[in-house]
Order: C-alpha cells, then structure tokens, then sequence
C-alpha cells in the first residue's frame, strides 16, 4: 500500500517539475482590470447600507392571522405603523390582522370606492354577507413585517411594491364604470342652507350642521352603500336633520331627504376607483 502511494506522488512531482521546466519567455503579462483590495467587499454596497454597520440589510415576513394581536393604528389614520431599531439600523413596518385590500390601500380607502378584479373577491375584503367577522378573518386576514435599512424608503411606494410582489398583485387609482347612489335635487326651492351658526360638524346620526353638501357621502360609505355622486350643484354649506335609523335603509333614507326635496336614485358612472387586479 505504501508502495502505490509513493509511485502516485512521485509522477506528481515528474509532472510539476515539467511544467516547470517550459519555455514560458513568450507569456505576455496582463495587468488585471483593477488590483483586488482585500480590506473591502467584493460587492460594492449603497449608501444606505454604508451607514447601516451591522450589515442587516433587508427581510419581509407574512403570516396568517394571529390571535389575540391588535391591529395597530398608525398615524394619520394609517393601519400600519412604522418604528426605527437604532441598534440594528432598520426601519420596521408593520401590520397586524388585515385582509388583502386593508393592508394594500393602508387604511386609506373607503370600501365602497375598491374595485376587484381578481379570481374570488371573498378573500380580498370583508362583506357581512360572508357572515361573522371574526370567522372570515381567521381564514383570510394577515400579518405582514418589512424591515429595511434607514434611508432605503422613499415614501409608501417602496412598501407597495413589496406588497404586489407579495400578494401577486397591482392596485392603484383607475376609472371604472361602477353602479352609483346619485343626489340631485327635485325642486329649486331652498331647503338646504345653513343659518351659519356654530362649527362645521356631521355625525352618524344625520345631523349636519354648516357642512359641504357631499359630507352625505361619509355615513353611506361606513354603511357599505355604493359611492354617492353629488349632482345637485349645490355649493353652499347646509343644515339638515335626518331621522332616520339605519343608514342601509334607502327607502327610509330617501323620505327623509325629500323633505329637503333631494332624492338618491340609481345610476351608472365612471368614477376613480382604488383597483386591485391580479399582476398575470
């Protein structure tokens, strides 16, 4: 055995020797593109990552609905909230239990003005015709955590492309030809303005006090009612009382408004929608 390992090294040794021994007064030196350094990376980094010393650069983590979390409200009315790790150098957003459209429109959007295009638009928002709340959201609601290094997010646009990555979808403000609650008016007499006393204020009760006619639209909105269109031309600020009970009750609703001889019919027009649509 010793034998055969002492034949193997020795031809190896035959063989460097000979290549040793080649003319090799004919190579041409080539001075490399640049001289390798290595006190620095191969790879040459972005500013933000220069500045973010521990070398953490980037992830972003889903999973599904997580019991007993609250969903965080963020500033400005945003369902997300942003926090800065000074330790680490990232900047972390996140989101806790939300549906697909809550968390690509960030709490922006008003149900009635989302408009999906996609396969089952049961797993995109809640409907109270998909029955309990909870329930739904149990099989269909998110969280979602991005975590990138300070100076990388340059506004909410570097957050949506990882969420339509995410999702495999694209969204954003389109026109679309959608069914529409139309106001207009029924008479020319005036019912309508406001005396101008006391602050500017509406709630969901029907009171509106020294307000633009088409805060009308807000209580309809919450009440998961088509869009309203404003086409009474009206404007200056209005007072009005509406006893009404249910905002979903239209009928109830419209005998209410003809008392200030407004009515809400229905109709089709194309309006800005927040579309969300399957990237392929």
């Amino acid at each position: 055995m010793r034998f055969k390992y002492y034949i193997i090294f020795s031809l190896v040794l035959l063989f460097f020797k000979g290549v040793a021994q080649n003319d090799t007064s004919s190579f041409k030196y080539r001075k490399p593109l640049f001289d390798f350094n290595y006190q620095k990376p191969v790879f040459k980094l972005q500013n933000e990552q220069l500045s973010n010393k521990h070398r953490f650069l980037r992830f972003s983590v889903v999973t599904g609905y997580r019991e007993g979390v609250k969903q965080g409200p963020g500033p400005f009315g945003l369902n997300f909230t942003s926090s800065i790790d000074t330790v680490t150098g990232l900047q972390i957003l996140s989101m806790y239990n939300l549906s697909i459209a809550d968390i690509v429109t960030h709490g922006m959007v008003r149900r009635n003005e989302i408009f999906l295009e996609v396969d089952d638009p049961s797993k995109y928002i809640y409907d109270p015709k998909y029955g309990d709340k909870e329930n739904w959201m149990r099989k269909n609601a998110y969280c979602y955590e991005l975590a990138l290094p300070l100076g990388t997010i340059k506004g909410v646009n570097t957050l949506d492309e990882y969420l339509a990555n995410l999702f495999g979808v694209k969204f954003g403000m389109e026109k679309r030809l959608v069914k529409a609650l139309i106001l207009v008016r029924t008479s020319t007499l005036d019912k309508l303005k406001s005396a101008g006393k006391g602050e500017g204020k509406y709630d969901m009760k029907g009171y509106f006090n020294n307000v633009p006619i088409d805060r009308l639209n807000h209580p309809l909105a919450e009440a998961g009612l088509p869009p309203m269109v404003d086409e009474t031309g009206y404007k200056d600020p209005i007072d009005m009382n509406l006893k009404i009970d249910s905002w979903t009750d239209l009928p109830a609703l419209r005998t209410e408004l003809h008392r200030y001889d407004l009515d809400l019919i229905d109709g089709m027009r194309e309006l800005e929608m927040f579309v969300i649509k399957k990237s392929n």
